[in-house]
């Protein structure tokens, strides 16, 4: 009879094996981070919307370049801007973006939301065509907006009853609205309306900020209400990063807006 002689295992390898099986498990089991994006198109600063999924923007490749930096898995789920204000109340999602304090309504002033440090400046404001930049705030009776955007600085306006919201469902419509003569003023950033004026061949000088309205600059956040630790690590990302950030800029066409306008 040949007798077969069990070697033993190293301890070397014993632990090689163990960490590969440990290991291995939690790759499996980690966890899939859900960034609620806004289900519309706002080309350069983003683009989930249903027909462009596929579509790279700014918003898109920053944040997949982040998480990717950490090693996170993550997917982007876009969600229906009409229930922004719920998201956290309704949606099974770990971020938010953009997001910004200013949008908060009663319903979240219970939750403790995490914002990161400012990703984007932009100029909160209204925009006329260039022949119209000096007309009035009283004179301006229809704003157009995107579906399911509020206009902040319009609040004390649409309470009264004296301004007559106009809502289309892509940055595209509404430009046409206003080049077509529709309405009156539109609350919609300026590098959207640069580069669907673009499309339609037109300089982008045709529509121009009205300073006689107020307007006043603001930023894109990511936020949180789980995970204040992941947050941190993207402040420190967009400081260590700082050129890689300004060159996705410029790479979008985006022009900042001034932190003091």
């Amino acid at each position: 009879m040949i007798r077969i002689r069990a070697k033993r295992l190293s301890p070397i390898l014993v632990f090689t094996l163990f960490a590969i099986l440990y290991f291995g498990h939690y790759a499996l089991q980690a966890k899939e981070y859900i960034i609620g994006v806004e289900d519309v198109s706002y080309y350069p600063l983003y683009d989930f919307s249903a027909d462009n999924l596929k579509q790279d923007s700014f918003s898109k490749a920053l944040l997949s370049r982040f998480f990717r930096y950490r090693g996170y898995q993550f997917k982007f789920v876009a969600l229906p801007l009409k229930r922004f204000d719920k998201w956290y109340l309704e949606e099974a999602i770990d971020f938010k973006f953009p997001d910004n304090k200013r949008w908060q309504t009663e319903q979240l002033k219970n939750l403790t939301i995490i914002y990161s440090k400012p990703v984007l400046w932009l100029t909160a404001g209204s925009y006329v065509l260039k022949n119209n930049q000096n007309l009035p705030r009283k004179a301006i009776k229809r704003l157009g907006t995107i579906l399911g955007f509020f206009p902040t600085l319009w609040q004390d306006r649409i309470a009264s009853n004296t301004l007559e919201l106009v809502e289309a469902s892509s940055s595209y419509s509404l430009i046409k609205h206003l080049l077509h003569g529709n309405v009156d003023a539109i609350n919609i950033d300026k590098n959207v309306i640069d580069y669907n004026l673009q499309l339609f061949l037109e300089n982008t000088e045709t529509i121009v900020l009205n300073k006689h309205t107020k307007h006043e600059p603001y930023a894109y956040h990511l936020s949180t209400i789980y995970h204040p630790e992941i947050i941190s690590e993207f402040d420190q990302f967009l400081l260590s990063h700082h050129q890689l950030v300004t060159e996705m800029k410029q790479k979008y066409g985006i022009i900042e807006a001034p932190e003091n306008n």
